[in-house]
């Protein structure tokens, strides 16, 4: 397949491993294998052919081979489990139903999934709950067409909404993202552009939209293409990153802050020489605690280099540096669609790249280093399946990584495992799960570098907690005798409004140290003694951290180590 836009990945036979749809440009021609888009189903790492047997031998055409193809969006709008596939065309719009058989169904009629009229051309669809309802409704972009939104009625139909709730956008529309940029629970959307015509809209609670672009400092001045969000430098607030194709004009960081509005970040952290950019995404390649930025580029005349931006804070440094050489992700074509995914299920995150004159590119990641990763597969429940728009947090020595779930990229939407670099730890303290619907949920201990599965109102379903093993405990520098005695320790009073008294009996020398974490995952008091002596030991909790600050009333968790060995616990303050 020579000519190629959009691509996506999904697990969409379940059985553990991401699986790829790529979108072929040129119109359909049956006796012509470019013109195919593919489904490849991954079989360990080897990918697999399965288009015709899934159902994809017809596929969208005109006969006079001028009605292109351009995106695919995984989302599961019927809520069974299984990822459905929207294909977006120059006139037309498809919806497949994943049917759990490893086989797809054309469901757009009975769905109510109707097309654009002649001569506009559908980029993608975004799958997201804007009514917080529990399920996925779709907005589709379009070029030279007013974009629309379609309701999920949850019983397999949608119904389209008439002016899209002012998100009626028609301005040539290659990308856009779902976040909720003023933390009330209701997802906005970041609309991005050709022609400097990027906009943003604030949801005025699912009932509407209120075009807020300038308030918010989302100006592009370029042609805006691809987009993604993140959290580059791990503050808790999300990031936006957009590529143009103007020459000239540079890609924009918009960092995100507590008092809402964006700032722009580009010059500083040195990130707006991207070309003629188009997918892109922000992903921490390396597994060392913090985002890189990927961006595509492509055009017919002028020819750039795929450019690698890595992210240097776990160095020391506050910025970026242009690392395309050295990522050997930087091939010459005429690229348009990214993603990242962890094909080979070996914990570090590979590289997909569409191009319109040549083969996809994918970039194994080899990178030979012991950082420790996460991956969570998260299911809703009372939520959409997928759990887009849920937010996770991974806490860990002191530190913590922030992720939106939200699988959008441009002519893409992927369900994949929300993926955690955390550099040289040995397990994660506790991950915080925001849920679409503003519930949370904290899984605590859990052990690193393996994929686990979280289930809203259920906690963690698959993966393993945090054990010390005897290997470890042997080769751990700092103890490496560990207690061959048992110790005694209390928590008393419990419930507790002025202090509460951890009391330790052990009858040889250790070290010792107490964590107190809020019930939201945050250390909020630390205290270590290197050496305490045989006997009873006790030390208080006055319900504040070490500058004095009093904490408000409620749930605390204690984590108490004594050399190899550690304890966990609750604790309230009252007030």
């Amino acid at each position: 397949m020579e000519v190629n836009y959009g691509n996506a990945v999904a697990d969409y036979d379940l059985d553990g491993d991401l699986d790829v749809f790529i979108v072929a440009y040129n119109s359909f021609d049956k006796n012509n294998p470019n013109t195919w888009s593919r489904l490849l189903n991954n079989r360990g790492g080897r990918f697999e052919d399965v288009t015709e047997d899934a159902g994809f031998a017809n596929q969208h055409s005109k006969a006079n081979k001028l009605d292109l193809k351009l995106g695919a969006a995984w989302g599961d709008y019927n809520n069974d489990g299984y990822p459905d596939l929207l294909l977006a065309h120059q006139n037309g719009t498809q919806l497949y139903k994943n049917t759990g058989n490893g086989t797809f169904t054309d469901v757009s009629v009975q769905a109510n999934i109707t097309s654009c009229k002649d001569n506009c051309s559908n980029t993608g669809g975004l799958w997201w709950d804007y009514d917080n309802d529990g399920d996925l409704d779709l907005y589709l972009q379009y070029l030279d067409a007013a974009n629309r939104l379609f309701t999920n009625n949850n019983d397999g139909t949608f119904t389209e909404i008439e002016g899209a709730l002012n998100l009626d956008d028609g301005n040539r529309t290659w990308s856009c993202l779902p976040i909720d940029v003023n933390y009330d629970g209701w997802i906005d959307i970041y609309v991005v552009n050709d022609f400097g015509l990027s906009k943003f809209y604030l949801s005025q609670e699912g009932k509407s939209f209120v075009e807020s672009t300038v308030a918010y400092n989302l100006t592009n001045l370029g042609c805006g293409m691809g987009s993604d969000i993140g959290d580059y430098n791990n503050d808790g607030y999300f990031d936006i990153y957009v590529t143009n194709i103007a020459e000239g004009k540079s890609n924009p960081l918009f960092m995100g802050t507590p008092g809402a509005p964006f700032e722009n970040k580009t010059e500083v952290e040195k990130v707006g020489n991207g070309h003629f950019g188009w997918g892109t995404r922000l992903f921490d390649a390396d597994n060392d605690g913090d985002q890189d930025i990927y961006v595509v580029n492509g055009d017919n005349d002028l020819r750039y280099k795929n450019v690698f931006f890595k992210n240097l804070r776990s160095e020391g440094s506050n910025s970026f540096e242009e690392w395309s050489n050295e990522s050997e992700a930087d091939g010459i074509a005429n690229g348009m669609g990214a993603e990242v995914f962890d094909f080979d299920n070996d914990g570090d995150l590979d590289i997909l790249v569409s191009n319109t004159n040549s083969a996809p590119y994918l970039y194994e990641n080899i990178v030979a280093n012991p950082n420790s990763w996460l991956q969570v597969n998260l299911q809703g429940t009372t939520v959409n399946r997928d759990a887009f728009g849920a937010t996770l947090s991974a806490f860990s020595e002191g530190k913590a990584v922030h992720r939106l779930n939200h699988g959008a990229a441009i002519m893409g939407q992927s369900i994949k495992p929300i993926h955690f670099g955390l550099g040289e730890v040995k397990k994660i303290d506790s991950l915080i799960v925001k849920w679409p619907n503003s519930s949370k949920e904290i899984i605590y201990n859990i052990d690193k570098n393996q994929k686990i599965n979280i289930v809203e109102g259920s906690g963690m379903t698959e993966g393993k907690t945090f054990e010390e093993t005897e290997n470890e405990e042997e080769n751990n520098e700092e103890n490496p005798e560990p207690l061959s005695e048992e110790i005694s320790l209390s928590c008393i009073p419990n419930p507790f409004s002025f202090f509460t008294e951890f009391k330790i009996n052990t009858i040889s020398q250790t070290s010792l140290e107490i964590n107190i974490y809020s019930i939201s995952g945050l250390q909020v008091w630390n205290l270590y003694r290197e050496n305490i002596p045989e006997g009873e030991w006790a030390e208080r909790w006055y319900g504040k951290n070490q500058n004095g600050y009093h904490f408000p009333a409620g749930l605390y968790i204690y984590q108490i180590k004594l050399d190899n060995k550690t304890w966990t616990g609750k604790v309230v303050l009252k007030s």
